[in-house]
């Protein structure tokens, strides 16, 4: 994995697919335990910020599927 600052607070990633998955299915486990967290609960906008970043990924993910699949 290579991460490279692109600009302030903007990073440009290049991972394996291996890679890129573990660090995706990680969010995902991250997201799932948040959710179903007894007591107190994370603070709502960690909660959104991971929801959106998943959801860009997935829809990132089925562009590309769907341009593969031309």
């Amino acid at each position: 994995m290579h991460i490279e600052r692109t600009r302030e607070n903007v990073f440009t990633v290049t991972a394996t697919g291996q890679e890129l998955s573990s660090l995706v299915g990680a969010a995902r486990m991250a997201l799932e335990v948040m959710q179903h967290a007894a007591g107190e609960r994370p603070p709502p906008e960690a909660m959104e910020l991971l929801e959106r970043v998943l959801g860009d990924f997935d829809r990132s993910r089925a562009r590309m599927t769907d341009v593969s699949a031309d």
